[in-house]
């Protein structure tokens, strides 16, 4: 299946703001050993602040963009009229894909950790690193509501919480190739009216986040067949316009407004050359590892600084924010190309051996 360039490149900037959004964590209350608190009212200290603003500001918004797009691409690769995948198949897929990086991620800031607990008496960035924690994130569960806050690898949260949208995902659109659209758009309307429904009190828990991701996912899928739908560029975006307009206006404003911005983006998908397209292919790789490392990279950067005794000032400087961030990406692309790539073929063959076996 064809990656679709724009989305890719989307991809890419949603694992950009979340990493911009998360450079906050070299400073207190995250870093312990900082002097500096980032609030709203001190984040122009953060380096590039007038250029990076909005990422420094609102970053945490591209986990939603995360889900969107994997609705998107979900539908992009399940709802081909070409794809026949069993359960097995999508859960192998899925599971050779996210969990090995996930692993190895998880033991390194677990070493890491221990190191930092042994030496300075305390945990970096993210507190409940207990052994109940631990078994939160090894299962894959660490965002269902049973934790007590953010754990290890503190991201993962989010994807956690992909895995029980992937199942229902399976079973309710890929299973039954009739209706998929009006169920797609049933399932989208009913996460809103619960949404609304349920008190505030009780959406601060874990239903909140779920219900929010379900919607932003279904949506994607949405967006799916309007690609399909439209193939006049100037009709996608025009339709994208509109609900951006809306957006602006309107309840239900992020519902509204990530939608549109995919829909902009994918209107100018006929316009990108092969080899524009290839670049913004080779930066949509690069996501799943940024999202993963960043935050074990985070941590060993503030052990080294403190042991070194550097000091914390290094934190508002351009170069270390630059070389951060190309640290990130290098080690996402060596990651792809060394230990996701090979990992994901070595299991998907391993799990098709022991079908032809049986």
């Amino acid at each position: 299946m064809n990656k679709v360039a724009s989305i890719e490149l989307l991809r890419f900037i949603s694992a950009f703001m979340v990493l911009v959004w998360h450079y906050q964590q070299f400073y207190l209350p995250y870093n312990p050993f900082s002097n500096l608190e980032i609030i709203l009212s001190s984040r122009s200290i953060q380096p590039f602040y007038k250029l990076l603003n909005i990422f420094y500001n609102f970053g945490n918004k591209g986990v939603d963009f995360f889900f969107i797009i994997s609705g998107f691409v979900f539908a992009h690769v399940y709802l081909s009229k070409y794809n026949n995948a069993s359960f097995k198949t999508f859960f192998v897929n899925r599971f050779a894909r996210l969990y090995p990086l996930h692993l190895l991620t998880l033991f390194i800031v677990l070493l890491l950790q221990t190191y930092s607990n042994k030496n300075f008496q305390i945990f970096l960035i993210y507190n409940f690193n207990d052994v109940y924690h631990f078994f939160l994130n090894l299962f894959f569960i660490s965002g269902w509501g049973f934790e007590n806050g953010p754990s290890y690898n503190g991201p993962i949260w989010s994807v956690s919480i992909e895995i029980i949208i992937y199942f229902l995902f399976f079973y309710l659109i890929v299973s039954f190739k009739n209706f998929r659209l009006l169920k797609s758009i049933v399932l989208v309307l009913s996460f809103i009216c619960l949404r609304k429904v349920l008190s505030e009190e009780y959406l601060i828990y874990f239903p909140k986040y779920f219900l929010t991701c379900s919607i932003l996912f279904f949506e994607g899928v949405l967006v799916y067949y309007l690609f399909l739908k439209f193939k006049n560029n100037l009709t996608l975006f025009s339709l994208g316009i509109i609900l951006f307009i809306l957006s602006l206006i309107g309840n239900f404003k992020i519902f509204m407004f990530l939608p549109s911005i995919i829909i902009i983006f994918l209107s100018l998908e006929k316009t990108i050359t092969k080899k524009i397209s290839r670049i913004f292919c080779f930066l949509g790789n690069l996501t799943y590892g940024t999202y993963l490392w960043h935050v074990p990279i985070q941590i060993l950067i503030i052990i080294f600084i403190k042991e070194f005794d550097i000091g914390t000032a290094i934190f508002q400087s351009k170069i270390f924010f630059l070389s951060y961030i190309m640290l990130v990406f290098g080690f996402s692309q060596i990651s792809f190309i060394f230990y996701e790539k090979k990992m994901r073929i070595f299991i998907r063959e391993k799990f098709s051996k022991e079908t032809s076996k049986n």
